[in-house]
């Protein structure tokens, strides 16, 4: 080997240790958000299948049970 091939070596070598340490590693951060719910929805139980309206058309899922009592209990799932 020529000496200037010796002289890069070591060079390339502590960079290829560099590059492996560093990249292993992994970084974490917090950060503090505030939430404002800016949606409104109706649910209405009067009519036989119940009805929900939201104003920002939000999807939902509603659950229906039967209860003992002759009575329903009506989940709405956002």
């Amino acid at each position: 080997m020529t000496p200037l091939k010796l002289a890069v070596l070591p060079a390339l070598f502590a960079l290829a240790v560099c590059q492996t340490t560093t990249a292993g590693t992994v970084s974490s951060a917090s950060f503090q958000a505030t939430l404002v719910i800016h949606e409104v929805c109706t649910v209405s139980t009067q009519r036989a299948p119940a009805q929900v309206h939201c104003r920002h058309n939000t999807p939902y899922q509603l659950h229906q049970q039967a209860a003992p009592s002759g009575g329903g209990l009506i989940t709405v799932t956002f």
